[in-house]
């Protein structure tokens, strides 16, 4: 039977998933091996091939194997020559770059300000790895023929083709997000060469052949689940990741220049990046404590999501509080922004109960989600929202996010929404668009709608919420 693969190389595991015109058949997953070396992490890339390799074969054993695709976690890049590797990737969130991100910040921003790059400077981009390796003697710039992403170094090693899907070259702030170019003045400055980067091209571009199997391209990891649900949906879209983190992204063509931005448009940061086609973008802003946030307040609580007494608070928490019990803010959210450390928990009553916690957690998410969405939709104008994530399980919760953003929220039942979105880009790049309706009559959008009653009253809360926010900032400053 023919078949698609799609890779999804995350930071702890490694989906390989494969999609037929029944659907989805089958999820392999192993460990995503990593080592420690002088105190900084490196992804373990002979263990990772060497197991990517015997999925790909038990696949092709069982399966007639029509194309495949590999994403990855982004930032992460691999220097090569001639076919191999000459050394491992530092993992994406390594502080070690640090001390050069401090270094360069004024020459960086400004050779690639937010009007180029779509971002505010991180030290975990991919200039910072490249240029730690360089300093630190771990490859030399004569000895490298291209830095790759781990999601291309996959490709490499199965067409020889170095290329960049357009969405990883966001993530290493060397990219115009306009010009859909490398960014010659920032690589000048830093001697690197545009040709060791490789060609830029979008999502399921045709790469090349791997044992007369066609490979196509995917991205970064959270676009390339983006890009799935954007084809099976047929149309642009606000999608919500709701993970341990969470990232709200839109997809939508620019209009009017509307996407040509010179600072940020969320508290946060907000990031414009270049999305699956010309003159296409994405805007995403994210909560860095979302899913860990309900975590924190399990552990205070000694209790897991499958307890019995959290099952029975959740349906509890089913009738709306009139106020906030407290407020929360934290490091990166779109209320503080980067103006704060950590989770903090404000103005908390003493006689404070565990539903009048959990309401609170859950209003705070919600109050995040819809802010965000508000600022996207300035840009983008309304579209259908999708959610993914472990919390589509949770219903209280999802409930109340419908009825704060007084939208119909969709999503899908499946956790592996990256790996799905690999193989839809193979499946896209080989035009193959029978497989597509298969898909969209195997996999079902689940819906849930707004709570009139509810609505009405979130809408009341999400006012009263605001203000107080406001009056809180007032103080704090």
């Amino acid at each position: 039977m023919k078949a698609y693969a799609g890779i999804d190389i995350g930071t702890t595991n490694t989906k390989i998933m494969v999609i037929t015109k029944n659907g989805i058949e089958n999820v392999f997953k192993v460990k995503t091996p990593k080592n420690v070396i002088n105190g900084v992490e490196y992804f373990d890339l002979d263990k990772l091939e060497h197991a990517i390799e015997k999925v790909l074969c038990q696949i092709k054993d069982r399966w007639s194997l029509a194309g495949l695709s590999c994403t990855s976690v982004g930032e992460s890049v691999v220097a090569v020559s001639r076919g191999k590797k000459l050394y491992d990737p530092i993992v994406w969130y390594d502080t070690c770059t640090k001390p050069l991100q401090e270094k360069y910040k004024d020459t960086v921003e400004t050779l690639a300000p937010y009007e180029i790059s779509g971002s505010r400077d991180i030290y975990y981009f991919s200039l910072y790895k490249i240029l730690y390796m360089y300093e630190k003697s771990i490859v030399k710039p004569d000895q490298v023929e291209h830095w790759l992403p781990i999601s291309s170094y996959i490709t490499y090693k199965l067409t020889r083709k170095p290329l960049w899907d357009m969405t990883q070259a966001c993530r290493s702030h060397m990219v115009d997000i306009h010009r859909r170019k490398w960014n010659e003045e920032l690589l000048k400055y830093f001697q690197i060469d545009p040709d060791q980067l490789g060609e830029l091209h979008y999502t399921g571009s045709f790469a090349g052949q791997w044992e007369n199997v066609p490979v196509f391209l995917s991205g970064h990891d959270h676009l390339t689940g983006t890009y799935g649900l954007t084809s099976l949906f047929g149309s642009e879209i606000i999608y919500d990741s709701m993970g341990t983190a969470s990232l709200i992204t839109a997809i939508a063509h620019e209009k009017d220049k509307n996407m040509h931005m010179k600072s940020p448009f969320m508290k946060n940061g907000g990031l414009v990046g270049i999305a699956f086609e010309d003159k296409q973008y994405y805007l995403a802003s994210g909560v860095r404590y979302h899913g860990k946030l309900i975590e924190l307040i399990l552990k205070i609580f000694g209790m897991k999501t499958s307890s019995k007494r959290f099952i029975e608070l959740n349906e509890q928490i089913s009738v709306l509080p009139v106020k906030l019990p407290f407020y929360i803010y934290s490091n990166g959210d779109n209320i503080v922004g980067e103006n704060a450390d950590g989770i903090n928990f404000l103005k908390i009553p003493a006689s404070c109960s565990q539903i009048e916690m959990l309401q609170s957690v859950y209003l705070y998410l919600c109050y995040t989600s819809r802010l965000t969405v508000e600022n996207l939709e300035k840009f983008v104008g309304q579209l259908p929202v999708i959610a993914g994530g472990g919390l589509t399980d949770n219903k209280t919760f999802i409930s109340y996010k419908a009825s704060m953003l007084g939208k119909t929220i969709y999503y899908l039942n499946t956790a592996e929404l990256t790996a799905l979105g690999a193989a839809i880009s193979a499946i896209r790049g080989a035009n193959d668009f029978q497989m597509i309706e298969y898909l969209r009559k195997k996999i079902h959008f689940e819906k849930v709608f707004p709570n009139k009653e509810l609505s009405e009253k979130m809408n009341e809360l999400y006012k009263e919420i605001q203000r107080g926010y406001e009056r809180l900032i007032k103080e704090v400053e």
